[in-house]
């Protein structure tokens, strides 16, 4: 798989839940855009509104974002900790807010209440990578959205 940092907005929207994460009883999708996500109004596959991949519900099945939860073992921490690896992020399940810097630098917005820290990702194709890092758990949640989908929703929101 292509680097986050160098994958094209085309090679984002043809990643697929089920081609890194096992179909489980909690597997759904859903195309009718049930979902108010960072990209607005979205469709998604995976396991509820926690783990899963979402595309904008006015469009053919594009991946735009993505969302990745450790807490409660609702995302498969093996298949989590590798899709994040394939993305060449180096993320993983329990690291701590200085070891997510470490790899990902200065974060262009944080929430120190949460511990919480948003990345940006990518020059040409820029993504959001969000953390949530918990004081005694460590990272527990992974957020990536397609940068230009993000801001024009904000812009619309504002």
């Amino acid at each position: 798989m292509t680097p986050l940092r160098e994958m094209s907005y085309e090679e984002f929207g043809k990643l697929r839940f089920l081609d890194f994460f096992p179909r489980q009883e909690n597997y759904a999708e859903e195309h009718e855009g049930g979902l108010e996500a960072g990209i607005g109004i979205a469709c998604h596959e995976g396991y509820g509104f926690t783990t899963a991949f979402l595309s904008p519900a006015d469009s053919e099945w594009q991946t735009s974002e993505i969302l990745l939860t450790f807490e409660n073992g609702e995302c498969p921490v093996t298949e989590g900790n590798a899709f994040l690896q394939g993305l060449g992020l180096g993320l993983r399940k329990g690291m701590t807010q200085a070891e997510v810097k470490e790899l990902l630098g200065n974060p262009e917005r944080t929430f120190p209440l949460s511990l919480g820290m948003n990345f940006v990702v990518g020059e040409e194709w820029p993504y959001f990578v969000g953390c949530t890092i918990k004081a005694d758990e460590g990272l527990v949640g992974v957020w990536i959205c397609r940068k230009d989908l993000a801001d024009e929703q904000a812009e619309l929101e504002s």
